[in-house]
């Protein structure tokens, strides 16, 4: 077992007693969806800049997104969907890692707001980063372009393939999946026990939220589809390469098993990354020595 950074111990314990974790995501459905509403009210798109780089906010069904374009032309592309639990849009400092990415790699960078499950059922969601996949691999071709998710952006990227399959309009698939801690509900008694003993470990994301994540995402509509809500019930036919990542002290490393598997069976390879006693998503979140060599892993497997 390698030796945690004091500086990591440090921030764990602080981070842990600031109680930002009830915070973020309240235990009440109600009291969640009226700070999350209040939150997409606000919604900033920060004002950047970079000499070789052209940043643009497009307008997509209603939606914001935004364009790292490259001023000498890139041919490779990622589509890179933040997450935020379905009720948040993407946080200021992400978009800016963002643009990190985009010139760390060469990659141009797509980064949506996409709807949210304020309103929306998951389906809505699913339909609208389809139609948006639809329109970007009409300028890069899809073998030169990887789809990036975090949190419940991973749960978007990885279900992408899923409804393609569904659909069967023989869209083409994209070069790779790059996804850090998926975003799922817990679909098992094993599932949901294991989350339980890992929230105890979880700094960022609760349990309890997580059983209670389906309920807002369904809404009234009981015809979505199961994939939406559990990864590992979706087809993945067709999809090369994922690299799975996650931190072992979070509450959706419960959901890596089943997740793995299914990618396996349907011939998918994976490289999976599982950070020793690491929270969630902490490539994206590079705030101590162990959490930025897994954000070089990740800028690595861009390039």
């Amino acid at each position: 077992m390698a030796k945690l950074s004091l500086k990591y111990r440090i921030l764990r314990k602080l981070v842990k007693c600031s109680g930002i974790k009830k915070k973020m995501f309240p235990s009440e459905e109600k009291k969640l969806l009226d700070l999350a509403g209040k939150q997409a009210e606000n919604k900033k798109i920060p004002n950047l800049s970079h000499p070789d780089i052209t940043v643009t906010v497009e307008q997509f069904q209603g939606e914001d997104v935004v364009y790292f374009r490259h001023k000498k032309p890139s041919e490779f592309a990622c589509l890179f969907l933040i997450g935020g639990g379905m009720v948040k849009y993407p946080r200021p400092d992400s978009i800016k890692k963002a643009l990190q990415i985009a010139i760390e790699t060469g990659r141009d960078m797509i980064v949506p707001y996409y709807p949210l499950c304020i309103e929306n059922d998951i389906a809505t969601v699913y339909d609208w980063i389809y139609d948006l996949y639809k329109k970007v691999i009409d300028e890069y071709a899809a073998n030169k372009l990887m789809v990036t998710g975090s949190s419940s952006g991973g749960n978007l990227a990885l279900g992408l393939i899923a409804h393609i399959n569904a659909k069967q309009e023989g869209l083409a698939y994209p070069q790779k999946i790059y996804t850090s801690s998926p975003g799922e509900c817990l679909g098992s008694d094993q599932v949901r026990q294991r989350a339980k003993e890992l929230d105890a470990y979880d700094v960022a994301i609760s349990a309890s939220f997580m059983e209670m994540a389906e309920h807002i995402m369904r809404k009234s509509n009981n015809q979505i589809p199961d994939y939406m809500f559990y990864l590992e019930k979706g087809d993945f036919h067709g999809l090369p390469e994922v690299y799975l990542c996650y931190g072992s002290h979070e509450v959706l490393y419960a959901a890596y098993e089943p997740i793995k598997a299914a990618l396996e069976r349907d011939g998918v390879k994976v490289i999976a990354e599982i950070g020793e006693e690491m929270y969630h998503c902490y490539p994206f979140i590079p705030l101590c020595k162990e959490a930025r060599e897994g954000w070089k892993r990740m800028i690595s497997y861009h390039k």
